[in-house]
């Protein structure tokens, strides 16, 4: 069994000690000293329930007690609570509490979040995504349509009102390299259509997991969710995968009961051994189709999908709508399991990069090992047919 070619068919407590008007506290004075225009707030507050244990004889004495200065500064407390309540609990950073020493030591969350864990099936969190089902359905029915407009309407009635007759190209890469740039751009437009209005309503989300459509660059290695980590790590899962899937399915029979043709044939149709040719091939499958189907499949219908199902479920719904749409019956199983792979990078670095890099990289390697062979001579229908 060849292996199928991706292309098309995201505190502290710091307790305001306030002495209310015409009170006077004799026995012991929290002062707060002001400095730099603001206050100066106390980390320590062990001792500020002393005034209400004292005996009334000691608000009356004329002994005068020293006063307590307390000079620790903080950043002032967050107020915790609902309808003006005036109860305040700590500000603790989101990556941890500081360590018990207070020498800047990590806590158990730093730790937890500083660990690649790559087997830890809880860090397989979704997302709550802004928009709804009636978004989710019609986007992926307005792109699925956008794509066939695109593919049989569209770019052939340019080429006909160009005067172009596609039956008689020679080089069939230049026209399906057109076809797949437009449908690339129109298929993007088409999802940001439907996501811009609810994303700009919510907001930016609070935590860098949750961002949608993520494709940054930065922090390509940083854990836990280095996107080129994850990206690198699913190339090499992914002939693994491949190979003992395609073993499997060879055991059973499974390609001679469903026939038909692969994904990759349809490639080596058009591979000739010119290098212009190779490279109009290398921008469709290595670049446009990637970038297109990453965001389409991971970046809008699996992220849509974890808003009512678990993870998991989601990664199978989404990678099985992946291999349909590739329109091969015999690698479906296969494009399947790598749109599983693909949605699981996704999943644990929250960008698109990673998936987009395996997606490319894998395409430009099978690509690139079918040119291999036609430069040496080798017919590749006939090698393709051997193989299985």
């Amino acid at each position: 069994m060849q292996a199928p070619v991706l292309h098309s068919p995201c505190s502290r407590i710091s307790s305001h000690i306030q002495a209310s008007s015409g009170r006077s506290i004799h026995a012991l004075h929290f002062r707060f000293v002001e400095q730099h225009n603001g206050p100066i707030h106390s980390r320590h507050t062990t001792q500020c329930d002393a005034t209400s244990q004292l005996a009334p004889a000691a608000a009356s004495t004329s002994a005068s007690v020293p006063v307590v200065t307390i000079l620790h500064q903080s950043k002032p407390a967050a107020k915790w609570g609902r309808g003006g309540s005036t109860s305040t609990r700590p500000q603790e950073s989101k990556r941890g509490k500081e360590g018990a020493s207070g020498g800047g030591g990590k806590g158990d969350d730093d730790e937890e979040e500083e660990k690649w864990g790559i087997l830890d099936w809880s860090r397989f969190e979704g997302w709550d995504v802004p928009w709804g089902g009636a978004a989710t359905a019609g986007g992926m029915a307005l792109w699925f349509g956008s794509f066939v407009a695109v593919g049989f309407l569209v770019v052939p009635g340019i080429y006909g009102a160009l005067g172009i007759k596609l039956s008689e190209l020679q080089d069939k890469s230049q026209y399906v390299l057109v076809t797949q740039a437009t449908a690339t751009l129109v298929g993007l437009s088409v999802i940001r259509l439907v996501t811009a209005g609810p994303m700009k309503e919510a907001g930016e989300p609070q935590s860098k997991k949750d961002k949608l459509f993520n494709y940054s660059l930065a922090e390509p290695f940083r854990k836990p969710y280095g996107w080129a980590t994850w990206g690198l790590l699913g190339l090499a899962l992914a002939p693994v995968l491949v190979g003992v899937l395609a073993t499997l399915l060879s055991t059973v029979g499974y390609e001679d009961a469903v026939g038909g043709r692969g994904t990759v044939d349809g490639v080596a149709g058009m591979i000739q051994l010119d290098v212009p040719t190779y490279l109009s091939l290398l921008s469709i499958t290595g670049v446009l189709a990637p970038l297109l189907e990453e965001t389409v499949f991971r970046g809008f219908l699996l992220t849509s999908l974890t808003k009512w199902l678990p993870t998991w479920a989601a990664l199978v719904l989404s990678s099985l709508a992946f291999g349909l749409c590739h329109l091969s019956l015999r690698d479906l199983p296969v494009l399947t399991a790598l749109g599983m792979l693909l949605g699981s990078t996704y999943v644990r670095s929250r960008n698109l990069l990673s998936p987009i890099l395996i997606h490319g990289v894998w395409n430009s390697a099978v690509l690139t090992f079918l040119f291999v062979l036609a430069q040496s001579g080798i017919d590749l229908n006939q090698a393709i047919s051997e193989l299985r």
